[in-house]
């Protein structure tokens, strides 16, 4: 479903900008139907029966021009499932980070239609304070061409050499997208060049846990669909006191006497 392997010189450029961008990675003959699995999905319409984690956006709920997101639509569905636990993304992250192996902590499902609004810059790190490490990469699939016009991933290059900060305030549709990002800029001194991921349909973009980023609205008559998979270390584990973060929603799967994350719900990608 995807194929990928991360070379000397990709490792170098993660490691001096804190992300890395390849045009090929899930094979085509897949798109379409990760798209009609996604329409399905935000109908409500689960394959497995599990309800998501996570559901921001509801028909006849929410406006139309939120970006919707879920979050581990793999529990949900079959297909989204075999693409974001490929073994393929663990090796990759793996590779990037300098772990010994890779699990999956959360999916996302991002859709923003036409005229979608903006997501607020942030670093991903900063949300799972309730694991140790508190270190994480993401693996960013794009379904749809995807550029500065329809809302693409925008980073800070270099800012996971930053310190990691509190988590965003106003995630979904904010004001000005790129506020907390200039506070942090201005108050610490930091030098800010921004860089949009300009990929096609079936790419990739990987990131750092603390590189910031963020994504401005759809200007394009055209969706822009993605599918995220979060990944930590095969090895890491519950913090066991803080609950901060996206805590609340994903410790219930903390086992009674254990801070082990348990493969059912934190599934093991690779491991050497």
């Amino acid at each position: 479903m995807i194929q990928a392997s991360i070379n000397e010189e990709q490792l170098k450029d993660f490691n001096r900008s804190g992300f890395l961008t390849i045009d090929k990675f899930i094979d085509l003959q897949y798109i379409d139907d990760l798209k009609n699995r996604i329409a399905l999905l935000f109908k409500g319409d689960f394959e497995t029966g599990v309800e998501p984690d996570e559901w921001n956006w509801k028909k006849d709920r929410d406006p139309d021009d939120l970006t919707r997101q879920i979050c581990n639509a793999w529990k949900s569905d079959l297909l989204i499932k075999q693409l974001v636990c490929s073994p393929v993304i663990g090796e990759c992250v793996s590779k990037l980070m300098g772990w010994s192996g890779a699990r999956l902590i959360q999916d996302n499902v991002l859709w923003k239609p036409p005229q979608g609004k903006p997501l607020n810059y942030h670093q991903d790190a900063a949300y799972d304070d309730w694991i140790i490490p508190q270190t994480m990469v993401t693996c960013w699939m794009s379904l749809d061409d995807t550029n500065i016009d329809n809302g693409t991933l925008e980073f800070a290059i270099g800012s996971h050499k930053w310190d990691l900060s509190q988590p965003s305030e106003n995630f979904h549709a904010p004001n000005n997208y790129k506020k907390e990002l200039h506070n942090y800029v201005n108050q610490n001194d930091k030098t800010l060049q921004i860089a949009p991921v300009n990929i096609p349909a079936g790419g990739v973009s990987f990131h750092h846990g603390l590189t910031w980023h963020g994504s401005g609205v759809n200007k394009s008559n055209r969706d822009r669909r993605a599918v995220v998979a979060h990944c930590v270390p095969n090895n890491a584990k519950f913090h066991p006191t803080n609950c901060g973060g996206t805590g609340p929603i994903y410790r219930k799967y903390k086992l009674n006497e254990s801070d082990e994350l348990d493969d059912n719900f934190f599934p093991l990608l690779w491991k050497k």
